[in-house]
């Protein structure tokens, strides 16, 4: 071998690109959040969270039935794009979903008929 050829084992082997003893990298834990959904009330657990994968749980802590949409907020404070959400719970119950988000501003809102104008509905910051 080369001393050229060497010389890259050698950096290699110390900063763990390929070769024997060499490990994967392990991706980052996905960030979680609880929501608290009760009567004309939706509150988020974390008002900021990385971008990538998020596990949400859903807590309905109210009587009525909730469930939790998030759509991307524009910069005029629209919403936009595909909705992702947790399924419709029943009082005292969890769900849980696991979402992928880019870096923005979202607007969590329970979509059951008339809540999200009662206000049901919060913001969210990925950064």
């Amino acid at each position: 071998m080369s001393r050229l050829t060497l010389g890259v084992l050698a950096v290699c082997a110390l900063v763990g690109l390929g070769g024997a003893g060499a490990t994967a990298s392990t991706p980052p834990h996905p960030a979680r959040m609880l929501v608290y959904a009760q009567e004309w009330s939706l509150w988020n657990s974390r008002s900021a969270l990385p971008h990538g994968k998020v596990i949400v749980q859903l807590w309905n802590r109210g009587q009525d039935a909730h469930d939790l949409r998030i759509r991307r907020l524009d910069r005029h404070g629209r919403l936009v794009g595909r909705a992702q959400g947790v399924a419709v719970t029943v009082s005292g119950t969890r769900r849980q979903a696991t979402w992928r988000l880019a870096a923005g501003r979202y607007e969590l809102y329970c979509s059951m008929p008339g809540h999200y104008q009662h206000g049901m509905h919060a913001v969210l910051v990925v950064r």
